[in-house]
């Protein structure tokens, strides 16, 4: 017999970054000569920023993701099993309440997608990370699974349930 998983919540510990590389790296290396001026060091003291660079990859990425979960490996709000057709916008600490059903034999992946423009000038949608569901969780309760990508830096709990 089928399993059933209900998807009761996605939590967004961290969003995708913005870039998909170290622009804090780029920023430095841009400002050294300006880190080497006199009285760099004072207006260091003085603002207690250190690293302008980090200063703004911090704040990119804590820039929301477009969030929208797909039962298959195919990105595309029009694959969504959830929210249906949109994104839902997930940024840290947000608790996403989700309340999909899926079948479950044998085991079911749920992937987690950000929005992106495309192209021309954007990139396509970003996996955020996955989590596969077994049959042989029915009736463990709730359970708790971390989707997370290494590339995206992202991270995000699935909470759900096996009947």
């Amino acid at each position: 017999m089928t399993a059933t998983a209900t998807i009761d919540e996605v939590v967004c510990l961290r969003p995708a970054t913005s870039t998909d590389f170290d622009l804090s790296a780029v920023i430095n290396s841009l400002l050294q000569p300006v880190y080497q001026l006199p009285g760099a060091e004072l207006i260091h003291q003085l603002s207690g920023i250190g690293d302008v660079g980090q200063m703004i990859q911090d704040a990119l990425d804590e820039a929301p993701d477009d969030l929208y979960a797909t039962s298959t490996a195919s990105s595309g709000v029009e694959n969504a099993v959830w929210p249906g057709g949109s994104t839902v916008t997930a940024g840290a600490g947000n608790r996403l309440a989700v309340g999909i059903t899926l079948p479950v034999e044998g085991s079911q992946d749920l992937f987690l997608w950000d929005q992106d423009t495309g192209g021309p000038f954007g990139s396509a949608d970003d996996l955020l990370g996955s989590v596969t569901i077994s049959e042989d969780e029915r009736g463990m309760g709730p359970l708790s699974k971390l989707a997370h990508s290494d590339e995206e830096h992202s991270y995000y709990y699935v909470n759900y349930h096996v009947d």
